[in-house]
């Protein structure tokens, strides 16, 4: 049986759905009209299209024949990639979700759903029309 024909499918079976993840991450980016439409077409998809294909990355560089010291560099810098990956994206949704809201960018008033609006005002808040002191 030839195993690397083998691992070479496997890795394959995890490089094309990540790719196509990634790529419907980027589509999603330019076509969704609201800003947490986009956080979240950019942030969900293109994570996991990511650990998919540096899964099938390692897959087929541990299964090379040629795999020696030198590879195991690259070996470490794909599972820091990944670390990273996972530590940041998360991280990065949060804060953009968080200035959209406080800035008021959602969108067209009519594509907004109810959990997506802005809160309306309450006496207990701070009033952000109110003149300064």
């Amino acid at each position: 049986m030839n195993w690397a024909m083998l691992f070479d499918a496997i890795s394959l079976l995890f490089i094309l759905p990540g790719s196509f993840m990634v790529f419907s991450a980027a589509v999603g980016a330019v076509r969704f009209g609201s800003t947490l439409a986009r956080v979240h077409a950019i942030t969900k998809p293109q994570t996991t299209g990511l650990l998919l294909m540096f899964v099938g990355t390692i897959i087929r560089l541990v299964s090379s024949p040629s795999f020696s010291v030198h590879e195991r560099g690259d070996l470490g810098i794909l599972v820091l990639l990944v670390l990273f990956a996972l530590m940041t994206n998360p991280v990065t949704a949060q804060r953009l979700g968080r200035v959209a809201r406080r800035e008021g960018l959602y969108g067209p008033e009519d594509q907004l759903t109810r959990n997506d609006r802005p809160a309306a005002y309450h006496p207990r808040r701070v009033n952000p029309d109110a003149p300064a002191d």
